[in-house]
């Protein structure tokens, strides 16, 4: 267990505690609704969230005290490693419960993941009001779980498969980080045509080799298009010298933080389609070239995906269907026909929930009065 240097501020009249981490899908809501709690009632916000190191370097940009808590997975390994984890279960749920007892917090949001199941079994057993957040359209394991028992259960798509309490659920919207629902400091530039293309923190090996295969068919187009191409570190130098070899205008980076800003520059985004980046792309009314990870646990990124292909945002392909034929078809498509383009920008924007983080801390007020 590791607390930060901060102080966790145990005597504040509005205090809570937000269990999130393991991904950023989890995380980065997490910290949009903290910075507006604090932003709505200045209330202490602290995190218990996982180890991982990935997860407490992005923590330390913010400032937000945290505690660790080491628990285990009960989905996505093999049956002799999950009834050992199940064993370890007591033990979380013990930490869980002194780490409340310690920072006394007025109410316990839960953002879905593995760490939400001890933390809010902990809070229920302390009689700590507890509500929930689902990021996906269909529910995890831990959220079904605990919604048998949430005092109110927040959902990011207005209907979400395994939904335990329905009477109980309120549409809010997924939280996105404030940079995301301010006004753009200027209109898009009408061209270059820019294509984001980006899968994660890590990129997506798939993505890139199946961008890199549609450069020759896009050369026809080559002098009005751009790409801005986040690669992750792996595939950065071989992505580099794609575009060189087809002589193609392009920013290619491992990562970057200028993520809002790349994607008010694009057309399109061609990416994965998890619930965070959906957020983004219709809080900012932008249409998705949507390619599910393939191996997220229920599927839930091909459910989220189809959720905004129905609505005429986004396209939908599946990952082991991509080609880099099938990009240059929706590329052109989109180029070649601009009022399509513009109808499907509308209707991402209809989906956009850029308010999901006031929604829910307005919500929540009761349980800090």
């Amino acid at each position: 267990m590791t607390i930060s240097g901060a102080d966790h501020q145990p005597d504040h009249p509005r205090r809570l505690m937000i269990a999130a981490g393991g991904t950023g899908g989890h995380l980065y809501p997490g910290l949009a609704l903290a910075q507006e709690f604090r932003r709505r009632y200045d209330a202490a916000v602290s995190f218990l969230t996982t180890p991982k190191a990935v997860t407490l370097e992005i923590l330390r940009q913010y400032d937000f005290p945290w505690e660790t808590l080491d628990t285990p997975a009960l989905q996505g390994t093999g049956w002799g490693r999950r009834f050992l984890n199940l064993l370890r279960l007591p033990g979380s749920i013990w930490q869980a419960g002194r780490i409340l007892r310690q920072h006394r917090p007025r109410l316990v949001v839960g953002m879905g993941g593995y760490i939400s199941g001890p933390v809010g079994l902990a809070a229920r057993k302390l009689g700590i009001p507890l509500v929930i957040h689902e990021q996906n359209a269909v529910f995890g394991a831990a959220n079904r779980y605990l919604g048998r028992w949430a005092d109110t259960i927040f959902l990011s798509f207005p209907e979400s498969e395994g939904n335990p309490a329905p009477q109980r659920s309120v549409w809010s919207g997924n939280p996105i980080r404030p940079e995301f629902c301010a006004p753009p400091p200027q209109p898009r530039p009408p061209e270059p045509f820019t294509i984001l293309i980006m899968g994660g923190s890590q990129g997506a090996h798939h993505l890139n080799m199946q961008m890199l295969a549609a450069l020759p068919l896009l050369q026809p187009l080559q002098d009005r298009l751009h790409c801005i191409h986040l690669s992750g570190p792996a595939d950065q130098a071989a992505v580099e010298q794609g575009y060189r070899a087809a002589g193609m205008s392009a920013t290619v980076l491992a990562f970057s933080p200028q993520v809002r800003d790349f994607m008010h520059r694009a057309h399109v985004v061609l990416c994965r389609a998890g619930a965070s980046t959906l957020a983004e792309l219709t809080a900012l009314g932008r249409v998705g070239i949507l390619v599910p990870y393939p191996h997220a646990a229920n599927h839930h990124q091909e459910k989220n995906a189809a959720y905004a292909a129905r609505a005429g945002a986004a396209f939908l392909i599946l990952n082991q269907e991509l080609t880099g034929e099938k990009i240059t078809a929706m590329i052109e498509q989109l180029f070649h026909h601009p009022d399509q383009l513009q109808q499907m920008e509308s209707n991402s924007r209809a989906l956009g929930r850029p308010q999901a983080a006031a929604v829910i801390v307005q919500e929540c007020k009761k349980f800090l009065s």
